[in-house]
């Protein structure tokens, strides 16, 4: 009997570290779900606020082309600075330049 005693007490001792391990992600998952249950929220905030809206800015594809052509830059360059001027076409030549 004393070798059934030990096997027992062995076997008490995985047991006890697998309930407790079962414990704690039991009190992990409970924390989880409650962490989920204010995410929501956060989340509809957080695409309803979304950045302000820029004024929308008219580029006339003269103003683009002339610009593109003569400096020899790249249309995506060109529109962002011009953009970036509110569409004055001396301000976006200064500004490329350097002036």
């Amino acid at each position: 009997m004393g070798e059934e005693d030990e096997k027992q007490q062995q076997v008490d001792k995985h047991n006890w570290g697998s309930e407790e391990l079962s414990k704690v992600s039991d009190t992990r998952d409970e924390k989880d779900d409650q962490d989920l249950q204010l995410n929501p929220d956060a989340l509809g905030n957080l695409f309803n606020s979304s950045a302000p809206a820029r004024p929308k800015i008219n580029i006339k594809k003269d103003d683009l082309q002339l610009i593109m052509n003569e400096l020899e830059l790249s249309e995506a360059t060109v529109r962002s600075k011009l953009i970036e001027t509110n569409g004055d076409v001396k301000a976006a030549l200064r500004s490329l330049c350097g002036l």
